[in-house]
């Protein structure tokens, strides 16, 4: 956890994801960047790397392997 200016505080996280039957979908470190204000969360942004996500990951893009669809 690292505090930055202004009321931010970075959370660096470990985000396993699978599927219904339990096979890996996404396993990545990310930061979750909460802005802090008068004591409470205002806002929570996620980035990966040096820039923010942009968009649904693949495993909400639609984009589906055979084993993901029900």
């Amino acid at each position: 956890m690292v505090e930055r200016e202004a009321g931010k505080t970075d959370v660096k996280v470990h985000q396993l994801v699978k599927n219904l039957k339990g096979d890996v979908l996404s396993d990545t470190e990310l930061l979750h960047v909460y802005t802090i204000a008068n004591g409470l969360i205002e806002r929570m942004d996620i980035k990966e790397g040096e820039g923010a996500l942009e968009g649904p990951s693949a495993a909400f893009s639609g984009e589906h392997s055979p084993e993901m669809i029900p």
